[in-house]
């Protein structure tokens, strides 16, 4: 299932925005009919340059919410001030295990229950106010792959669109 296919609250997709031109979200928005933008990142190029451009390509679009997922940046105060409502999805149950390899955090510290964080974006890494959370077990035999799957299929799919119906209302 995809968010595109459920309209939580009434919500329509505006735009997909990615730094990756490869990322799958573009072909997969692209038989949605839903347009694209591709703002990759230069070798050189600031953050605050970066930043300029991939707002300057949103003033194209009209939107009310801002959801990130996958878009492995942290955005600056500045960018995150001019934006609306900016969400993320993480996939642990903030505030523990922080950062990229959430699933090995999680899997090292032996944990039972882990889940996904629906939270305000902020210009501090997965800190931002929390929004909804949901949670899946963790078995013994998990691995970061397995447990990677379980996350985004049992607890992503259903607590990001949770929150976004909650705005979109």
């Amino acid at each position: 299932m995809h968010i595109a296919d459920m309209a939580p609250g009434g919500s329509e997709v505006a735009v997909v925005c990615t730094d990756d031109g490869s990322a799958p979200v573009l072909s997969s928005a692209a038989d949605r009919g839903i347009p694209t933008e591709v703002i990759e990142r230069g070798d050189d190029e600031s953050r605050a340059d970066h930043e300029s451009r991939l707002r300057a390509r949103l003033d194209d679009y009209e939107f009310d919410l801002v959801c990130l997922d996958g878009y492995m940046r942290v955005l600056s105060r500045d960018l995150l001030d001019d934006l609306p409502t900016t969400l993320n999805v993480h996939p642990s149950l903030l505030p523990a295990f922080r950062g990229d390899d959430a699933h090995e955090q999680t899997l090292d510290a032996g944990v039972r229950t882990t889940g996904c964080t629906v939270h305000v974006a902020t210009e501090e890494l997965d800190a931002g106010p929390i929004v909804t959370q949901e949670t899946v077990p963790v078995y013994e035999d998990d691995d970061p792959a397995a447990l990677k799957r379980r996350v985004l299929h049992e607890a992503e799919f259903k607590a990001y669109p949770r929150a976004v119906g909650w705005f979109a209302e």
